[in-house]
């Protein structure tokens, strides 16, 4: 299964309720479904998660991601567009750099000297 696809299928249980969590804005997270699946496999953002997932899969165990931006992700709007997919893309790509950078400073730390 290629990256795109374990995201929109993680995405899509979500939605339904019986993903890694719930959700406060359905639509909302129906619509960056839609948003993501339109982006062609080679778009460089999920192409860089796809690395940093390759790499630890924190991407897919990562709270700030799955449980702080996702169940949130639409709350209090009227309307989300592609600006704010956009942003959620961006956001979950930036927490997943992060904490890959984070794992890789610890793993550094425990080198032997």
């Amino acid at each position: 299964m290629s990256f795109k696809a374990e995201f929109l299928a993680e995405l899509e249980d979500c939605l339904r309720g019986y993903g890694a969590v719930p959700v406060s804005n359905p639509d909302a997270l129906a619509l960056f479904i839609e948003f993501v699946r339109a982006l062609p496999a080679t778009d460089q953002r999920l192409r860089c998660l796809e690395g940093v997932d390759q790499g630890s899969g924190s991407f897919w165990n990562n709270p700030a991601v799955w449980w702080e931006q996702v169940p949130r992700f639409g709350a209090g709007l009227s309307r989300c567009g592609s600006a704010e997919c956009r942003k959620l893309l961006d956001d979950m790509l930036d927490e997943a750099i992060s904490d890959e950078i984070d794992v890789l400073e610890m793993e550094i730390r425990e080198l032997p000297s």
